[in-house]
């Protein structure tokens, strides 16, 4: 008799094998959008970050000249060199009327993940502007 029902016991678990195999497979997908989103979001505020300094950078050379474009934008383009980001419009603004320079740093960025993710757009444009009271 015990043998019979260690023979039945078998068979029950016979019929779920694929159970496993199939909740991975719904779950997979799953998964790899969230790892995917985790990715791209870093990527995002890397580069927002290295757009803020980067454009502080500028601003504190144009606060501290006349203020000079070509230095400033030597100094812009060399912060986003460094993490090999290519492409931005650079704009420096002033002195206005309250001895403010503006530097507004502009890329379009494009998104590694925008095939895998639905309605996320393959591009970007971000911008990061900086305010200084100049100097001069």
């Amino acid at each position: 008799m015990r043998f019979f029902s260690m023979r039945r016991l078998g068979r029950k678990t016979r019929r779920s094998d694929g159970q496993a195999l199939v909740e991975f497979a719904l779950l997979v997908p799953l998964l790899a959008l969230i790892a995917l989103g985790i990715i791209e979001f870093g990527r995002i505020w890397m580069t927002m970050n290295v757009l803020a300094s980067a454009a502080r950078e500028g601003a504190r050379i144009a606060a501290v000249t006349s203020p000079d474009q070509a230095r400033v934008q030597t100094a812009v383009e060399n912060m986003l060199n460094a993490a090999d980001i290519t492409g931005a419009t650079i704009t420096t603004t002033g002195p206005n009327s309250d001895n403010e320079v503006t530097v507004r740093v502009q890329i379009d960025y494009t998104v590694i993940t925008g095939s895998f993710v639905p309605g996320l757009n393959s591009t970007m444009q971000f911008s990061r502007s900086v305010v200084m009271h100049w100097e001069g």
